[in-house]
């Protein structure tokens, strides 16, 4: 599996991605363009055997951790384990680049992202309430990645 960095002319995929992906909190275009041109964030992408743009992870990295601030898997695409593949490229790019941890909000009841968050070691260490809106509450979770060695099961190579 390859993953490489997403750039600007895949923003009009990211936003299919985006819009297929979540029915409430959706980022908007010029949040995306944001994510794709700031030097500070790392927009990593999954892309099929044809080129289609499948699934997109960004990661912004600050001093001493990374934050995980968007992970979008196609809905046809999804208990594939693309979203596992992009983490571990996260990790390991954060990882490089010096950060000792990461950190993530998820939705308290997505139980396949809390899974998989779960399985590669990440723990919840707060809760902000009605964070994507009434009712809707999101999990604070960290991954101390400072130690760590890891290994995706399948190789994981990013590229420029």
């Amino acid at each position: 599996m390859i993953v490489s960095r997403a750039h600007a002319d895949d923003l009009d995929a990211v936003m299919e991605l985006e819009a297929s992906g979540f029915d409430h909190g959706r980022w908007s275009r010029e949040s995306w363009a944001g994510e794709l041109s700031a030097a500070d964030r790392q927009v990593l992408a999954y892309r099929d055997a044809d080129g289609r743009l499948v699934a997109v992870a960004t990661l912004q990295l600050v001093d001493d951790f990374g934050d995980l601030l968007r992970v979008v898997v196609a809905p046809e695409r999804r208990g594939q384990g693309i979203g596992r593949k992009l983490l571990m490229a996260s990790i390991l790019m954060a990882q490089a680049a010096g950060a000792v941890r990461i950190l993530l909000e998820v939705e308290e009841d997505n139980a396949p992202a809390l899974s998989v968050y779960r399985r590669l070691g990440f723990s919840a260490i707060d809760r902000r309430r009605d964070y994507y809106g009434p009712g809707l509450h999101a999990l604070v979770m960290e991954l101390p990645i400072e130690s760590r060695s890891y290994s995706p099961g399948s190789p994981v190579e990013v590229a420029s």
